[in-house]
């Protein structure tokens, strides 16, 4: 075993955690972490640089979050999301709007996103005298189910782009773990909400098209370019074709608008700074020795706990898939690619870190204790049944 190589992969670990932790440029972290371990084969580095700067899969996915990340910025700061709230006001049940809410806004990949969902769960839920921990809860839970079979998914893209495994595919094995995990939320609020709508909503749906016209137009597209190209570069073209679409049409609904505000390239040093890392990861052979001296633990035991643990220390899911995948790519399978996913998920999903509990924490003020006892439980129900899906059946 490289020594060396082990050593400072720890290290450039341990500094990349550090960073993220204390709300450092995520980019600048990842891009940190691969100059310290760099120093582990410094003839390759240049090398390594030169092939992920110049790779068409990276600078398509770079191009691709920053477009997401405009079209989300452009639906808030337009006022698209305030007419989509006052048209569900008017068409759903309490209980529906619970789930609702947070579902939908939960499309738009912003960090601290659950904010925008959190005064209409807050609203309803007080109305329903339902208790501030379990309000949070629903927010929060709801909020970020729909990244496992979301198609615009951030990390959804970036696990695809690690591992080779097309995106529809991944999809396709999350679909059950979403059900049940939908199910599991709306245990939450089965006894609450009645079934009338409220009176006096107002607005308009067709506020949806800017979010739901990209995967509209990409899924299709990808099928149709995936018979000239690789699933893999078809996706990537269906994704700069659609995106802009979407962002066309909330531009013109928005109306005047600063859109160069909207811009922001700190997802694009992200990605490039995940890529990196895992070129510089591959270059140094390090995942198969690490795979080798942890071989005597079951895999089924091993990834799910260093998955969790990973999403809880980082509380970013794309960081925990950039860090995990190089380091287990050399024993993965897909079965194991959606474990890994599901564990590093679910850790992100409870990590006092994470920037939806901070910001909805001060939202709805609960007991930090009570609000844990009603959303780990469910967490770890699901992360079990992900393990024996993908794992022993």
């Amino acid at each position: 075993m490289n020594v060396m190589a082990l050593f400072l992969f720890i290290a450039s670990f341990s500094i990349i955690v550090f960073l993220i932790a204390n709300k450092k440029n995520f980019g600048m972290a990842m891009i940190t972490g691969a100059l310290l371990l760099s120093f582990s084969i410094p003839s390759k580095m240049p090398a390594v640089f030169l092939q992920t700067i110049t790779d068409f899969k990276v600078i398509a996915l770079m191009i691709i979050v920053v477009l997401i990340k405009m079209l989300a910025s452009l639906l808030e700061k337009g006022g698209l999301i305030h007419g989509i709230i006052k048209a569900f006001e008017g068409k759903l049940s309490p209980r529906g709007i619970l789930i609702a809410m947070p579902s939908i806004l939960g499309l738009l990949p912003v960090p601290g996103g659950a904010l925008l969902s959190a005064p209409i769960v807050k609203r309803q839920g007080d109305a329903l005298k339902m208790d501030r921990e379990l309000q949070m809860s629903v927010n929060l839970w709801y909020r970020h189910i729909g990244f496992m079979v979301y198609p615009l998914s951030t990390t959804l893209i970036v696990l695809s782009g690690l591992s080779g495994i097309d995106i529809y595919t991944l999809i396709l094995y999350q679909i059950p773990l979403f059900i049940i995990s939908f199910a599991m939320g709306y245990i939450f609020v089965y006894k609450y909400g009645g079934r009338k709508a409220k009176e006096g909503g107002s607005g308009s749906l067709i506020g949806l098209i800017p979010i739901f016209l990209p995967v509209a137009i990409a899924v299709p597209l990808s099928i149709l370019l995936a018979k000239y190209f690789s699933r893999e570069i078809a996706t990537y073209i269906s994704y700069l074709i659609a995106i802009p679409a979407g962002l066309a049409v909330a531009a013109k609904m928005a109306g005047k608008i600063e859109f160069k505000k909207s811009i922001d390239l700190s997802l694009a040093l992200a990605i490039f700074g995940i890529m990196f890392f895992k070129n510089i990861i591959n270059a140094t052979g390090i995942t198969s020795d690490i795979s080798s001296y942890l071989s005597f633990l079951p895999v089924l035991i091993l990834i799910p706990i260093v998955s969790f643990v990973i999403g809880i220390l980082t509380a970013h899911n794309m960081a925990a898939i950039a860090i995990l995948y190089p380091m287990f790519s050399s024993i993965m399978d897909i079965n194991l690619v959606i474990i890994m996913f599901i564990s590093s998920f679910f850790g992100y999903l409870l990590s006092p870190l994470h920037l939806c509990i901070a910001v909805t924490y001060d939202y709805f003020e609960p007991n930090f204790g009570k609000f844990y006892r009603i959303i780990v439980p469910p967490a770890i129900i699901v992360m079990i049944i992900a393990i024996i899906l993908y794992g022993l059946l």
